[in-house]
């Protein structure tokens, strides 16, 4: 089950972290992007950290397919990233020495290893971005449905005062809009202050239910010159047998400044049955599925349908379904990826063009 905890510049100094009553707020609060190599493999990772808890992702430059990571750095600077399969089971892990300027160690996996080592990427388009963070708790008056105490954590990256992309304002906007308010002249950190002490302290109406723990972490997950891509994990716990939670993408063209839906990118009805072909191709891949076997006997359904919900690269795009869409809460987010290679001849001649295809 693949949580997404997750995820421009990157930020080597200490960026603005909104402190609170309950506990005291980290005194660390970054984003890096590095780049460098797995033995002799490029790689970019994008890692979000707080305090000495890192979360984030890499992919292979030559695929792009993002590799969600997560882990802690112990008080020497020894960092552990690990990524979990799909059952939940720690497989690949990178573990070495980290500095606010690189990371190299080494990579394992199913008893291979091989060195690994990043340093900080450049940016030279004008985009810079800071880490924004706050958490709080406050105990109930008396337990409710097993449940002892409220809590909020929130965290997003946010333009900082030196980016000057033409895109910011539209990047401003669409983490406002991520965290479900208007843009306006109030700063981030006191909207995620505001959210925080609303789920801390909120108003209790007759036969209505509240959340007992409530959390937001808006990431990186892909940058170019050309493209952006923005996750939006959130999760919420109202009570039940098991909490909700959903990740939600956000595409940006930032040489025309604009958002990018399903649409710009595929000629979906012309496409429809191709791209079911191929999610499901995908899908029978990733889950060890055979061929003789009926999706039904995994999903919901037989067919895989399209989803709107997409994250994208410069060599292919994430079909992102979130818990009950397609599969069981048991089956987490199910994410196929498709390379464009693949869906070349569904591509819009606008987006080719973006890409240089």
């Amino acid at each position: 089950m693949r949580h997404i905890y997750i995820l421009l510049f990157i930020l080597g100094t200490v960026t603005t972290t909104y402190a609170q009553t309950s506990k005291p707020a980290p005194v660390i609060t970054r984003y890096y992007c590095f780049t460098g190599t797995i033995d002799k493999y490029p790689v970019t990772f994008y890692l979000f950290r707080n305090n000495n808890q890192f979360s984030g992702s890499y992919y292979y430059n030559s695929t792009e397919e993002s590799i969600a990571v997560s882990g802690q750095m112990d008080k020497s600077g020894f960092l552990t990233l690990s990524h979990s399969d799909n059952e939940g089971n720690n497989t690949e892990t990178l573990s070495g020495n980290f500095k606010d300027s690189s990371f190299s160690g080494t990579w394992s996996y199913k008893g291979k290893l091989l060195s690994f080592r990043v340093a900080l990427r450049k940016d030279n388009n004008g985009l810079a971005f800071d880490y924004i963070y706050t958490h709080g708790e406050k105990k109930l008056a008396k337990e409710e449905f097993g449940r002892t105490e409220l809590a909020y954590s929130a965290s997003t990256i946010w333009p900082a005062a030196s980016a000057t992309h033409p895109a910011t304002s539209l990047i401003k906007e669409a983490i406002f809009d991520a965290f479900g308010v208007k843009p306006g002249s109030e700063e981030i950190g006191k909207v995620l202050i505001r959210l925080k002490n609303a789920q801390l302290n909120p108003v209790r109406k007759e036969d209505e239910g509240i959340n007992y723990d409530q959390s937001q972490t808006v990431q990186i997950e892909y940058l170019s010159d050309k493209l952006l891509t923005i996750s939006d994990f959130g999760y919420f716990d109202g009570g039940g047998a098991h909490g909700m939670y959903a990740t939600i993408y956000t595409c940006i063209d930032l040489v025309h400044n604009r958002k990018l839906t399903i649409n710009d990118v595929l000629d979906s009805a012309a496409c429809h049955n191709q791209l079911q072909t191929l999610l499901e191709k995908k899908f029978r891949t990733v889950y060890k599925v055979k061929k003789e076997e009926k999706l039904s006997e995994y999903l919901l359904e037989d067919t895989i349908s399209l989803t709107k919900n997409i994250s994208l690269t410069s060599k292919g795009i994430r079909f992102n379904y979130n818990p009950y869409q397609i599969g069981s809460y048991a089956m987490g987010e199910i994410q196929l990826y498709l390379p464009f290679k693949e869906l070349d001849a569904c591509l819009k001649p606008e987006f080719k063009k973006l890409l240089g295809l």
